[in-house]
């Protein structure tokens, strides 16, 4: 079945369409460029010429600013914020922009797999320990296998609460 879902999103004071279609959200690129202040002809034309790009880019029916329903070029949503960081204009709007994914890029790449690669590093020292304590029956080895445990667990609501912090980032980057 080819069922179709839309959402929409503000960006910047503008109403931007996303359409979900066979599992994939679909953003248009001419309502980006006009938040943006690029031209989306160049913007267009760079696209078909990207070697990765142009393979991802679709025609989708989507409405419009007018309300009215329209063939648009459309970018999967995973491939969106690419596509914008690559742009080279001296737009102001686009600015602002590339500098947030800048943020994004360091803050998923440092923070969060760094921190993560540290607490994964930390829960397999600690269940190391937790089989070591297992293996004994000593009272005072039963404790320390305790507090290993306790460690486990604390470690895991830390990656969950980076997990969350990731996903909370990427939604806030169009501010759906």
């Amino acid at each position: 079945m080819n069922k179709k879902i839309e959402k929409f999103l503000q960006f910047k004071g503008k109403r931007i369409v996303l359409l979900a279609k066979e599992g994939t959200w679909w953003i248009a690129l001419k309502p980006i460029c006009e938040v943006l202040e690029v031209n989306y002809n160049r913007q267009f034309q760079n696209l078909k010429n990207n070697r990765i790009l142009s393979q991802l880019f679709a025609e989708q029916q989507m409405v419009a600013a007018d309300g009215k329903l329209r063939k648009m070029i459309c970018l999967p949503e995973s491939a969106i914020y690419g596509w914008i960081f690559q742009i080279e204009s001296n737009a102001p709007g686009l600015e602002e922009f590339q500098w947030e994914c800048y943020h994004v890029l360091y803050a998923h790449f440092h923070g969060s797999i760094t921190g993560r690669k540290e607490l994964l590093g930390e829960k397999a020292k600690a269940q190391l320990e937790i089989n070591r304590c297992m293996n004994t029956l000593n009272p005072e080895v039963a404790y320390t296998h305790k507090q290993a445990v306790i460690k486990v667990n604390h470690i895991n609501a830390l990656l969950r609460k980076l997990d969350a912090e990731v996903l909370a980032e990427e939604k806030t980057l169009f501010n759906y």
